[in-house]
């Protein structure tokens, strides 16, 4: 990561800040407002337009997440320093650090919202947002719990209570051991290289074992979507390609390509997906020629938080709202609800703020505290 230069850094940051708020402007509408047709209006219109970003900023984390950690991780085996051990921990402590205190800050807001507030009520006037057959799946058991904490959400079981958000942890984590034990098969000697085959046959199981009767459809997002964070990785290692421009300007053109095709013609989810990702290809690459030392203080705040941002907005949302009597049904778009929308969207983000300084603000020094004790007596 030494290797990207500073603006590219600060760009990557901005992007990270805005796809968070998107993600939760756009769960936060669903939950809040009335979708009828014919409602709202202009305004309506307006609304739709901002919180429509929310699958779209997903799809970036994930081209982002595979240039920032799967580029390096290819770097690092081509040239034989790859530490499998050592990254196996980072990752995990750099996930376990939020995703942990956000489960059982999920099961506390779950618990408010059913026992004290009008959960139930709230539940059963958000649907599709939350299928109907969604509480028969038992999502706040303990053994849901668990399986979230390991990353298990979407393969066995959901996500844990009503913080939907989760599945795409699922996917990172799984990510992140893909990629080296694909890479592992070419790269290393006999012994470690079977071990590296029997790793991707396991990966591989997991995502063909993660249909399900309300969920046929996700081991075809777990493959896809790993060709998407690819495409973030494929662009780390090209990033000092002499020929950058050149292949930024492609992306761009068979971006624009998808999008008409899967957009206009021949309307799919997944098309379009793969014509967000080669967009979001394009702007990585470029972000190297772009100034951006006038962003660097705002974006190094909004971003620094994210991840406590995405991990908890949505059982903070359902909790605030189960409390808000006017909530009991979603609401018409007009301008007192969107200012009420708003004021929402603020709370949301305090209540991450403080949980990043309670958690994810101390990642560097659980890293260098868990390395301390599991690192240094393995060298020595």
């Amino acid at each position: 990561m030494q290797r990207i230069p500073s603006n590219t850094s600060i760009w990557l940051n901005v992007m990270r800040a805005l796809a968070a708020q998107a993600v939760v402007i756009g769960h936060a509408n669903y939950l809040f407002f009335d979708h009828a047709e014919g409602t709202g209006g202009a305004l309506a219109w307006l609304v739709g337009l901002c919180s429509s970003g929310a699958h779209k900023a997903v799809i970036m984390f994930f081209v982002m997440s595979g240039f920032l950690i799967g580029g390096p991780v290819i770097e690092a085996m081509r040239s034989q320093r790859f530490d499998s051990f050592k990254y196996f921990i980072d990752r995990l402590t750099r996930l376990w650090i939020v995703i942990l205190p956000a489960l059982l800050m999920t099961a506390l807001l779950d618990g408010l919202a059913f026992s004290y507030g009008g959960g139930e009520a709230l539940l059963a006037s958000r649907t599709p947002f939350f299928p109907e057959w969604w509480s028969s799946l038992e999502p706040d058991s303990i053994k849901t719990f668990v399986l979230n904490a390991f990353f298990m959400q979407m393969i066995i079981g959901f996500q844990y209570g009503t913080n939907l958000s989760l599945w795409s942890i699922s996917n990172e984590f799984w990510y992140y051991l893909l990629l080296p034990a694909v890479f592992g098969i070419f790269v290393f000697k006999r012994n470690i290289k079977v071990l590296c085959v029997l790793l991707t046959l396991f990966i591989g199981f997991l995502f063909i074992y993660s249909a399900k009767p309300n969920d046929e459809g996700r081991p075809l997002t777990y493959f896809m979507m790993f060709v998407i964070w690819m495409m973030g990785a494929a662009a780390y290692c090209f990033y000092e390609n002499i020929r950058r421009r050149y292949l930024a300007a492609f992306f761009l053109v068979v971006a624009f390509f998808m999008f008409i095709v899967f957009k206009r013609i021949y309307p799919d989810a997944l098309g379009y997906d793969f014509a967000l990702g080669f967009f979001t290809v394009f702007l990585v690459m470029i972000s190297k020629d772009i100034p951006a030392n006038y962003l660097k203080r705002i974006s190094d705040f909004f971003s620094g938080y994210s991840f406590s941002l995405y991990a908890l907005h949505l059982p903070l949302t359902f909790c605030l709202m189960s409390f808000d009597p006017q909530l009991a049904l979603p609401q018409p778009i007009r301008y007192d609800t969107v200012l009420r929308f708003t004021l929402y969207l603020l709370a949301i983000n305090g209540a991450s703020i403080l949980l990043w300084a309670l958690t994810e603000r101390h990642t560097a020094a659980v890293r260098r505290f868990v390395f301390a004790k599991l690192i240094t007596p393995r060298v020595a």
